[in-house]
């Protein structure tokens, strides 16, 4: 695709079109590709204030559980200790996958922004959609009305990403974008371990069952 059809695209549909793409337009309208690229930043935004509410409530629950837990230790109710544990285990599994998700969104949401900003036809917006479409379906069971939405913004994105430069045909499934994709991901999961030992404390130790932190994920059933 040369710039002065990149361009055209980018701006939106061009004053002189033929009659096929008229009725074409007319049926389905392409619309801008920058105003369709604002629409996935606005709604990936959005997508992100419900994990941080999300986000908000597991810790909640968690702080309650967990001093729960530290009372059943005081009070010498092991048996109580271990249930109240096991279930801020669970808590926290759920914490670091929206987590994960969540990081994973600013990251495809940063680039969305890059590409806004300089309008850079060589800019390489696929593997964030290949992360996107990955990371969302760690959601489908626990949240499935945000799965549903990330679904829909990356096949909006990549119905955006037809229409410019910025991938080439197949680019998409390319071993290069899966690789990066994956680096996308493994990086949320990195910064998503932090957030958890940050704003989760260590659980303390149980005789018979492993500490736990936000990094563990065995179960305390374990230790029973």
């Amino acid at each position: 695709m040369s710039l002065d059809k990149w361009a055209k695209n980018w701006k939106g549909p061009g004053k002189r079109e033929t009659i096929g793409e008229k009725v074409k337009n007319l049926i389905n309208p392409p619309g801008p590709v920058r105003h369709q690229v604002v629409n996935a930043v606005y709604r990936l935004t959005s997508q992100i204030h419900k994990l941080d509410y999300s986000l908000s409530k597991l810790q909640a629950y968690d702080k309650q559980l967990f001093e729960k837990t530290v009372n059943a230790l005081i009070e010498g109710d092991k048996t109580k200790a271990r249930m109240y544990a096991n279930e801020v285990a669970e808590i926290r599994k759920m914490a670091k996958i929206i987590l994960t998700v969540r990081h994973t969104l600013e990251r495809v949401k940063i680039r969305l922004d890059t590409f806004l900003i300089v309008g850079d036809v060589q800019a390489n917006l696929a593997p964030a959609v290949v992360a996107l479409k990955g990371v969302a379906g760690y959601l489908k069971g626990m949240m499935p009305d945000v799965f549903a939405e990330l679904m829909d913004i990356d096949e909006a994105l990549q119905a955006t990403m037809m229409q410019t430069a910025v991938a080439a045909p197949g680019m998409i499934g390319g071993d290069i974008v899966t690789e990066e994709a994956q680096k996308i991901l493994k990086d949320a999961a990195i910064v998503a371990e932090q957030r958890l030992k940050q704003n989760f404390p260590e659980l303390p130790v149980i005789e018979g069952i492993p500490g736990q932190t936000g990094a563990q994920q065995a179960s305390i059933e374990e230790g029973k």
